[in-house]
């Protein structure tokens, strides 16, 4: 069994560069070609999330196909959304830090087109990210409630409400805990949310046997998470399910009870994720401390032999997903030096424009209609590249606030349109006045050499 799951661990170490599934393929297709935004975000979560028979390294491999693709349709509110989902990932996989900081990004593209499914799902995950700091947990999650509530999105806002219970069973507040548990459950019978639903009955179960000490009303919801058609079809949720079940009948001691469940989750094991086994291990491992040494210490080994496999993979793909966090740092960055570029042009541009306007406004080869319009233009060309340079920064200050970013623009318009109205008068009246002057100079010069000539 041991090089059995070793095994395991090489194959699932290889999948880096094998990774194809053909149902999440098919779904890829079909997001490139989806109309709306809504869809492509359903069809992401489709892909990482409902295709039964995806591992969480083929997860990883699919979001950044997901994110090329979106990049590669400009796709601002995708990008949003799987940019803060590789963030989720890596923080599942250990390193909330670097999670955080690729939600955050998710955040900072999702604040400026205010996409609302997509800052509900931005939210749920930086609140996974968070989950060692409870202050921003609940913060963040009560953030991602109405905006998932707003955009019809029943998939996060169920998964939103089970956190919520979770962190509510955390701190010891059970009415709270049972109330979010119990919206959940309800959204996902009458939205039809059967991915969810199991999840649910467990949360509901686990509020009631641990916080309540309900525990005939406990099994009964486990029962019907058992029943459930994602409960029985996805072998991940199947083991999660029946390991649920066969850790509560521990707990009452009823060991043969909390075998049966356990062996059903272990015939699934082939199916589920490799993490599944460390749960399946584990339950064995406290059964069998009760009434078999032996078997104790059997299992113990193999629980931690799958532990270590675990965290090799574990490593290897946070390493790949610290890769992906790099290369959208450095495409960032990329940007950011090209729109200085750009921005270093147009000044540049802008200086030229000046340089020729007052050249050519003490010469005779234009008149005084082409100094009124070119120094009106050149003043609406600078006065607007200000307001293209400070832009970004007005943001920033505001955090994309519209009423703030308007009272904003209305004090830079208080500032500069005296300032715009004195320059053009300048320009209207000196400038203007200087070439008339220039005008009749040059006028009297050739009358006086034409005088000269005659005589």
């Amino acid at each position: 069994m041991k090089k059995y799951i070793i095994f395991c661990c090489f194959i699932a170490s290889l999948q880096t560069t094998l990774a194809q599934n053909k149902e999440a393929d098919i779904m890829l297709k079909e997001l490139s070609k989806a109309s709306t935004d809504s869809s492509r975000v359903g069809l992401m979560n489709k892909i990482l999330y409902q295709t039964n028979s995806l591992t969480q390294q083929e997860r990883i491999d699919y979001s950044k196909k997901i994110l090329d693709l979106a990049r590669k349709h400009h796709d601002r509110i995708l990008e949003s959304v799987i940019t803060a989902e590789l963030g989720y990932l890596i923080s599942i996989n250990g390193n909330n830090l670097l999670g955080s900081e690729l939600a955050f990004s998710g955040l900072e593209i999702a604040q400026q087109h205010k996409n609302k499914q997509a800052l509900g799902i931005i939210y749920q995950d930086l609140a996974i990210c968070f989950r060692n700091d409870r202050t921003k947990r609940k913060q963040y999650l009560f953030k991602a409630l109405p905006y998932s509530e707003a955009a019809g999105d029943y998939f996060n806002l169920t998964s939103t409400l089970l956190t919520l219970s979770k962190y509510y069973s955390s701190v010891q507040f059970k009415d709270s805990a049972l109330y979010y548990a119990q919206r959940s459950y309800e959204l996902c019978l009458s939205k039809n949310v059967e991915v969810n639903l199991p999840h649910s009955l467990i949360q509901l179960a686990s509020v009631h046997y641990y916080d309540l000490g309900n525990k005939g009303i406990a099994l009964e919801y486990m029962k019907k998470a058992l029943a459930t058609k994602y409960g029985r079809e996805n072998p991940g949720v199947f083991v999660i399910v029946n390991t649920t079940l066969a850790g509560l009948f521990h707990d009452q001691k009823m060991p043969d009870s909390a075998l049966y469940y356990n062996n059903k989750a272990f015939d699934k094991l082939g199916k589920a994720p490799f993490t599944s086994y460390l749960n399946v291990y584990g339950v064995y491992k406290k059964v069998y401390s009760n009434i078999n040494s032996d078997s104790t210490l059997k299992y113990y080994k193999l629980y931690e032999t799958v532990r270590d496999s675990i965290e090799k993979v574990s490593d290897a793909q946070q390493q790949q997903l610290v890769s992906i966090k790099k290369d959208l740092e450095i495409e960032k960055a990329a940007t950011q030096r090209q729109q200085n570029i750009q921005y270093a042009l147009i000044a540049m541009g802008i200086v030229t424009f000046i340089a020729m306007f007052f050249m050519f406004s003490r010469s005779i080869i234009v008149t005084e209609k082409w100094i009124s319009f070119f120094g009106i233009l050149g003043l609406l060309i600078v006065f607007e590249f200000v307001n293209l340079f400070i832009h970004p920064f007005l943001e920033r200050i505001t955090s994309h606030t519209p009423i703030l970013m308007l009272l904003a623009l209305v004090a830079v318009a208080s500032l500069l349109i005296p300032l715009h109205h004195r320059i053009e008068k300048w320009v209207k009246e000196k400038m203007t006045e200087k070439n008339k002057v220039i005008r009749l100079a040059n006028a009297k010069k050739t009358i006086e050499k034409l005088e000269g000539n005659n005589h």
